[in-house]
């Protein structure tokens, strides 16, 4: 019968002492704690936006077992090392091997006294270039550069050296002293003092033409340069300059250009990630690493402008510097006027600015910008072909990494609202409540007389009703379900 289960209910409060909504599991005390079953149906569960912290074995699957983005990140950092790695190669190749031939072009237009035309413009060179190409074939183009590449190799062995005899640092920081960064200076001006007799054989080799002179072998680079050292005062020939002339501006050439080329690059990589973090704002989203590959295509492009802002402030100095070098060499070189004539190099300079005003006088100030077309095709082939390869690079990294999984949207579950606080049973029915006379629910009034204005006034233990005898008011409701019936 209802009434009398809702009185066996009720009888069962009683004993538990606990309000009505809460039920109790006797069968499973063993297995569960009391405050796991006497819970407030108001409120939020802890764990419903992330169930692993709800139970101990959920975390320790969490833990043992690695998420997919976790998984993602372990494939997609080797694949940007392997980027990186690629664009730097590509990078070192386009800076050595495929600059090189722009370079032989350049030198030669330097050092050409005589020439008619400046070649301001890369358009003046083509003609020259194509019969040149025609006469002699492309290993005109290539020409000494197994040298080249030996003089670089020197520098950066004596820059290491020195960096370990002495406490003068290789590399330096943003945040480095100015006593570190004038040691560091001192290592750069030490190694190219000591490399200038080898960097003159090189240039050498690079300009001559191999029509009219034999071709140098492979160690001829270290015997020229070590009889031009020797011979550091008094040289072997009488119109070329002692070493000691040609090491000052040699080093001022060199360390200039390492000091802009740096400033440059600086400030270009600065601009380009504040780019970069600005294009993330817009998009709603910053990461705080960019990751491998992009650091990589920032630092490349940097160093392209860096190179090409020193190479452009300081192509006057290249000039005058080059023919220093070239002045009593006995060498014969390749005309670009057409691209089919030598011609020999005779010049007296007695320093450096002796060759400066005379390049002045002679060929006026357009004249230390001899061959500055092949500088601007240089630079526009280094770009396009560092730019190709960082494009296919990316577009083949981005394709051998699997696609990452949408992330699963879980809607956010509002917490309930708070209820009101527990009303006690006499307030619903008095006689509920004498079936429930527990002291707890049982609220004492600070003033017999009542409250202040407006506070109810609550019961106090004296006005408590007196118990009911249950068996009274059963025999009642069977009474009146027995009339109903």
């Amino acid at each position: 019968m209802a009434g009398l289960d809702d009185y066996q209910f009720f009888s069962n409060l009683r004993e538990r002492d606990t309000p009505f909504w809460q039920k109790t599991y006797e069968g499973r005390e063993g297995e569960m704690e009391p405050t796991e079953y006497y819970r407030r149906p108001t409120e939020f569960p802890e764990n419903l936006l992330n169930p692993t912290h709800g139970s101990p074995q959920m975390s320790k699957l969490a833990v043992s077992k690695p998420s997919s983005q976790d998984a993602q990140k372990s494939i997609d950092v080797p694949m940007e090392k392997y980027g990186e790695l690629s664009i730097n190669i590509v990078s070192l190749c386009a800076e050595n091997l495929l600059s090189h031939p722009f370079i032989v072009i350049r030198r030669q237009c330097q050092v050409n006294v005589s020439s008619h035309r400046y070649h301001l413009l890369p358009v003046t060179l083509v003609p020259a270039l194509v019969h040149l190409q025609g006469c002699q074939g492309f290993s005109v183009f290539w020409k000494g550069l197994g040298s080249v590449l030996t003089v670089r190799g020197v520098t950066l062995a004596l820059e290491d050296c020195l960096s370990k005899f002495t406490p003068w640092p290789k590399e330096i920081s943003p945040h480095s002293s100015l006593k570190t960064i004038g040691q560091h200076l001192l290592l750069k001006c030490s190694a190219l003092a000591l490399v200038t007799p080898f960097y003159s054989a090189s240039l050498v080799e690079t300009v001559q033409s191999e029509i009219a002179s034999e071709r140098p072998g492979v160690l001829d680079v270290f015997k020229e340069g070590l009889t031009r050292l020797l011979s550091f005062t008094q040289p072997q020939t009488g119109r070329m300059l002692p070493v000691w002339l040609l090491i000052i501006p040699t080093v001022t050439h060199g360390v200039l250009q390492y000091i802009i080329g740096n400033a440059a690059s600086t400030i270009t990589s600065q601009v380009l990630r504040r780019h970069q973090k600005h294009d993330q704002q817009k998009q709603g989203a910053v990461s705080k690493d960019g990751g491998a590959l992009v650091d990589a295509t920032v630092r490349l492009q940097s160093a392209f402008i860096g190179h090409l802002v020193s190479d452009i402030l300081l192509y006057p100095l290249e000039t005058v510097l080059h023919r220093l070098h070239m002045q009593g060499t006995r060498t014969i070189i390749d005309s670009l006027d057409v691209g089919y004539e030598v011609k020999p190099i005779l010049t007296r300079y007695e320093g450096f600015f002796d060759c400066l005003n005379t390049t002045l006088h002679d060929e006026g100030v357009l004249g230390l910008f001899k061959g500055f077309g092949a500088l601007c095709l240089q630079y526009a082939v280094y770009g396009a072909v560092l730019k190709f390869a960082q494009v296919i690079i990316r577009e083949v990294t981005f394709a051998l990494v699997p696609p990452k999984p949408k992330p699963k949207t879980q809607d956010l579950v509002a917490p309930l609202t708070p209820s009101a606080p527990y009303t006690p049973v006499s307030a619903v029915h008095p006689g509920v409540a004498s079936l429930h006379p527990s002291p707890r629910h049982a609220q004492v009034s600070p003033r017999q007389g009542g409250g202040a204005r407006g506070s109810p006034i609550l019961p106090s233990p004296a006005r408590r009703q007196p118990e009911v005898d249950l068996r009274a008011e059963l025999e009642k409701h069977k009474s009146s379900l027995s009339l109903d019936d």
